[in-house]
């Protein structure tokens, strides 16, 4: 969908068009739920935060800006309803027995699909320990090595997305990426 064409969406969406509000979702529904559950860590959490975040969407889509890109202000929009939600009801640490997250996605295939059988096979194992790692990592952190890293933003798009200072992004970035690294290296031997 061009730009033009997206902003005229928005537009019958202001206006109360439900077809038009159903064709954004169609668009990003997906996009919105995979956020959600790289930020929520189960598949459970990531169903109530995409709930949560397209009602915010379609209740704050006056604010959005006619004439800017819609991706990066529905990103902002969802991971303030995840941030806002896992604030109110998530403990300080992430229980180990907590499911852990979705296939870890590069745009819109699966990372790691060769097509060959055996790399398939060690792709998956490396990505259940990934999954398992990140799944205990705190919210926070998780939220930001996502951002960083499945999103692409950089540290201080992450500050602002979050209202984060810059050295507390970086921080929760790098005690991630330790955390992450320890367990791998406890998995696969590594120095």
């Amino acid at each position: 969908m061009n730009t033009d064409a997206e902003q005229n969406l928005i537009i019958r969406c202001r206006e109360g068009d439900e077809g038009a509000w159903r064709l954004l979702l169609a668009r990003y529904e997906i996009y919105v739920y995979r956020l959600c559950r790289q930020i929520g860590g189960s598949s459970e959490d990531a169903v109530d935060l995409t709930q949560e975040a397209l009602v915010k969407v379609l209740t704050g889509l006056d604010s959005f800006q006619l004439g800017r890109p819609f991706k990066p202000w529905l990103r902002q929009v969802t991971v303030n309803a995840c941030l806002n939600c896992l604030r109110r009801r998530a403990p300080e640490t992430i229980s180990l027995e907590q499911p852990v997250a979705e296939d870890i996605v590069l745009g819109d295939t699966i990372a790691g699909n060769t097509g060959d059988p055996a790399h398939a096979a060690e792709w998956r194992d490396a990505r259940d320990v990934l999954r398992q790692a990140m799944s205990k990592l705190p919210y926070q952190q998780r939220l930001v090595l996502v951002m960083r890293h499945q999103e692409g933003l950089s540290y201080e798009e992450i500050a602002a997305a979050t209202d984060l200072p810059l050295g507390t992004v970086k921080t929760y970035l790098y005690r991630a990426r330790q955390q992450l690294r320890r367990k791998l290296a406890g998995v696969y031997g590594w120095e």
